[in-house]
């Protein structure tokens, strides 16, 4: 017996070839969603107006193949909730959508380990020039690669900084320190740092565009260690809603 569609959720359906890791049936979205009567309905659609004719009455949308922009949002009459299954949520005008009413979602933790691997490789092929390296090697020029490489200094021991200490920097920090000194840069909001220590240093400067890393690197550099603390918590000072904060 088919259970009545309480919910309508919309997503643009693929041009072509889909590059992602959701397939076409959806079946991680519907673990969620058929538990609650919600059905998936992919539109074909080729302008705003066609997306808008399947879209208008839906209860939510996936933000996926289509860039659900102030003119998507806009036209939406119900709904409530807007799936992004990524970290970012770019591909979502959230100011419009809150200004509607419509909570953006996002997948925090998703193909963290995926992208650090990627950083790390993209790391090691910049340092050790690998595509100049494998350029020389198909054009039959073995020997004048050694020359070449001969200003560059080893890997081991080198500095690695990682700014900010995300999910991403966090897995590209476990990776990198068998073979490269981490710097890991303490963000500001989060840190804590000895008053005495800070005054003798003379803060961070006032022309830079990133303080959190000066203060990391004069600390460093005069002989200070830095600690994370997974289980740390810290409290500051917000505004009671959502709206208050965007004014």
């Amino acid at each position: 017996m088919t259970t009545p569609r309480k919910f309508k959720v919309v997503v643009q359906k693929p041009r072509g070839p889909s590059y992602d890791l959701g397939d076409e049936a959806y079946t991680l979205e519907r673990e969620a969603l058929d538990a609650i009567g919600a059905a998936i309905v992919q539109v074909d659609a080729s302008t705003l107006d066609e997306f808008l004719a399947e879209a208008r009455d839906a209860d939510a949308l996936i933000a996926r193949h289509r860039r659900l922009h102030a003119g998507v949002i806009e036209g939406l009459e119900k709904c409530v909730v807007i799936g992004c299954g990524s970290v970012g949520s770019d591909t979502v005008d959230v100011a419009a959508a809150t200004k509607a009413g419509i909570v953006v979602t996002n997948v925090p933790d998703v193909f963290i380990d995926e992208v650090a691997d990627h950083a790390l490789m993209l790391i090691l092929a910049a340092v050790r020039r690998l595509n100049v390296m494998e350029r020389m090697a198909r054009d039959g020029h073995w020997w004048d690669a050694r020359p070449a490489l001969a200003s560059v200094p080893r890997l081991f021991g080198q500095t690695l900084g990682l700014i900010s200490f995300g999910n991403v920097a966090k897995a590209v920090a476990r990776r990198a320190q068998g073979f490269l000194r981490v710097v890991n840069i303490v963000p500001g909001p989060i840190g804590v740092f000895r008053r005495e220590v800070l005054l003798r240093l003379d803060g961070y400067d006032t022309d830079t565009f990133a303080e959190d890393a000066d203060l990391t690197l004069k600390l460093l550099t005069a002989g200070w260690h830095l600690v994370y603390e997974d289980g740390a918590q810290a409290w500051t000072d917000l505004v009671e809603d959502l709206r208050a904060a965007l004014g």
